[in-house]
């Protein structure tokens, strides 16, 4: 398994059993049956975590009972109808950073109302070197959004300073 971090369980609390360790983790992973809790301490996530998808699926379908029939398509179909119920034909403002969170939410309002959507991206000039240049050319350009940008990064680093 794939453990990007330090911390560690050394002693598991009451009514919880370790089910995995590693050498330096003494308890890699743990269980509370009675209770419907279950827990591991490395990323089944990652690719590098061998056998970790079927980790995640089996948590899901033994452990939560979840069907399994969704898809990426139904999310973001049911996704875009609640955001076209609730904001009606009202305008939207979004504060785009340019990380996963503001651009999936972006681009899912977008998707959802169009031109009712207004972003805004500051550039504090902290960002990644060329990230600002990205989020404009992903946003406004590809996918069309009307984007505020603002260059805030004189402000940013005076007030660092």
């Amino acid at each position: 398994v794939w453990m990007s971090h330090f911390d560690a369980i050394t002693v598991p609390p009451d009514g919880v059993t370790p089910t995995a360790s590693t050498p330096d983790a003494p308890v890699a992973a743990f269980e509370s049956a009675e209770r419907k809790l279950y827990g591991v301490q490395f990323h089944p996530e990652v690719m590098h975590t061998e056998h970790g998808q079927q980790v995640i699926e089996r948590f899901l379908r033994e452990g939560c009972g979840t069907p399994g029939d969704w898809t990426m398509a139904s999310i973001i179909d049911t996704s875009v109808e609640q955001i076209r119920q609730q904001v009606g034909d009202k305008p939207v403002i979004c504060a785009l950073s340019g990380g996963v969170d503001s651009a999936v939410a972006a681009a899912l309002v977008h998707k959802a109302i169009g031109d009712q959507l207004t972003c805004v991206h500051v550039d504090t000039g902290l960002m990644r070197l060329n990230e600002a240049d990205q989020v404009i050319e992903t946003f406004e350009k590809n996918f069309g959004v009307r984007l505020i940008f603002v260059d805030a990064s004189e402000r940013f680093f005076s007030a660092l300073a």
